[in-house]
């Protein structure tokens, strides 16, 4: 359970591998990210304002690493358009 919470749900851009940080701002810093806290939350956004070339990928806590979400595994796919 420790790791949930440690666990952080971001939005990165496909095409220039920049994170969501607030509106029209992204840097290239996982760190300074925005937190989605969750992939339902990630999406409801992606969806809502009808993103395109967007992916989710987790990360930790004041970790650069992150990990990619796959779009097969949360039922959509990663559109390159813009």
């Amino acid at each position: 359970m420790r790791d949930a919470v440690n666990m952080r749900t971001l939005l990165k851009k496909i095409s220039t591998g920049s994170y969501f940080q607030g509106p029209d701002q992204w840097t290239n810093d996982p760190v300074q990210a925005f937190d989605f806290k969750s992939i339902d939350h990630g999406l409801q956004f992606v969806q809502k304002w009808k993103l395109k070339g967007v992916e989710l990928v987790f990360a930790f806590k004041n970790s650069r690493t992150v990990r990619r979400v796959p779009a097969e595994k949360i039922g959509i796919s990663y559109d390159e358009e813009t």
